[in-house]
């Protein structure tokens, strides 16, 4: 059997046994051995070493794909320089993208008007994550709340649960913007409390301050509850400047 034929069956081999990687590279290394003289364990070495890159970049391209993204938003993007109520959260804001907020169960909240950044700059942090292969959920406050409620109305609801309890970080995006009924106020509280007892960082954005959110839940004490347990452990943001959007003339 000949070099061509010998590649090949192996190139079968690593395809059966599911691994990409080798695959792929196993070729070039090949042809690295022969102009680099490699030993076999470096041969070795540079094959996993390429299997192991290629399974972190499936993983994260997974991560990325699972959480739902609207929109990717990266922070490379993002004009600090806009805007001085950007500008002095920036260093404070740029601290969290070591992740450490996350192993620490903390929630960043970003409070703003319309336009002001605070979702791109939640959507950013939580792309950083899935970059670092941590299990994130971003979904809007509606979406999540209707999914939940139609799901205990068909009996499946601690399935779809699970999905934004388990999660490493959960985005909730336009909490507490739009009127709650008992049901969804109920879910809101379950999955905030349950986040909360077992340490897992949740991170929300909202147009209202605090002091507003008894508006929209039909009981203010429950209101009051969620925030509490959504500041105890945070780091918040306020986002008070002019609205990017309205910036042209």
């Amino acid at each position: 059997m000949n070099f061509d034929d010998d590649l090949s069956l192996l190139l079968d081999k690593l395809k059966w046994l599911r691994l990409p990687g080798m695959k792929n590279a196993v070729k070039a290394v090949l042809e690295a051995q022969t102009k680099s003289n490699l030993t076999t364990l470096e041969v070795i070495h540079r094959l996993c070493d390429e299997e192991k890159e290629s399974r972190i970049s499936s993983a994260i391209k997974r991560r990325i794909s699972d959480a739902r993204f609207p929109e990717i938003n990266t922070i490379d993007q993002f004009n600090f320089d806009f805007d001085s109520s950007r500008k002095k959260l920036r260093a404070r804001y740029l601290a969290l993208h070591d992740l450490s907020f996350i192993e620490q169960g903390q929630n960043p909240i970003f409070i703003g008007t319309p336009g002001t950044g605070k979702t791109f700059l939640a959507r950013s942090l939580a792309h950083k994550a899935c970059q670092h292969n941590k299990r994130v959920v971003c979904a809007s406050a509606p979406r999540m709340l209707n999914e939940l409620h139609g799901a205990e109305l068909h009996g499946a609801l601690d399935a779809k649960l699970r999905r934004y309890l388990k999660a490493d970080l959960l985005l909730i995006d336009d909490f507490a913007v739009l009127a709650m009924d008992t049901a969804q106020a109920k879910l809101a509280y379950h999955v905030i409390s349950e986040r909360y007892d077992h340490r897992r960082s949740t991170m929300i954005t909202t147009n209202r301050v605090f002091k507003d959110w008894p508006k929209v839940f039909p009981d203010a004490l429950n209101a009051e509850v969620i925030a509490k347990r959504l500041t105890e452990r945070c780091e918040h943001f306020l986002l008070d400047g002019k609205a990017f959007f309205s910036a042209k003339p």
